[in-house]
């Protein structure tokens, strides 16, 4: 049996490769672009976004008594898919600014949960002395509790 238009095939299965490829490279990767600019963060460094206090926030039960603002930084707490560090500042015996010090960098879908959970952390953290888990972080939010309990304990300690 004689194959018809060999030719043909080869040529519309090669256009069909290319335009496939074209398709693919066109595709931008979530959080690439348009976005805030995290190149000056190295890996595993949480995105410089620090939450600071409003009028009447919650109270960090810690007694770091009448004196100036100190900073606190928790353990490292290890998570499935790296470590979370936190720091503390602390004013008058309340949580004045959060910011997570290191995340978890195991990949860009990690850093990209990482830079969409840790802003929500760092807010609820100054608001409440605790943090409830962010849907889609799990384990970047148990890791920083950890360590956020870790910074309040060394902040009550002295």
């Amino acid at each position: 049996m004689k194959r018809k238009h060999p030719l043909r095939r080869i040529v519309l299965g090669t256009a069909a490769t290319v335009s496939g490829v074209v398709l693919l490279l066109a595709l931008k990767q979530p959080g690439s672009g348009g976005g805030e600019t995290v190149a000056q963060n190295q890996p595993g460094q949480a995105p410089p976004v620090a939450a600071t206090a409003q009028p009447g926030g919650g109270d960090a039960g810690a007694g770091a008594g009448a004196g100036g603002a100190r900073t606190v930084t928790g353990d490292v707490a290890q998570t499935q898919y790296g470590p979370v560090q936190v720091s503390l500042t602390v004013s008058g015996g309340k949580i004045t600014g959060a910011q997570a010090v290191k995340t978890p960098n195991s990949g860009p879908q990690s850093d990209q949960i990482a830079k969409d959970s840790i802003p929500k952390l760092n807010r609820q953290a100054v608001a409440a002395a605790k943090v409830d888990t962010v849907s889609g972080a799990t384990y970047t939010s148990e890791g920083y509790a950890k360590s956020l309990q870790s910074a309040l304990d060394k902040a009550g300690a002295r």
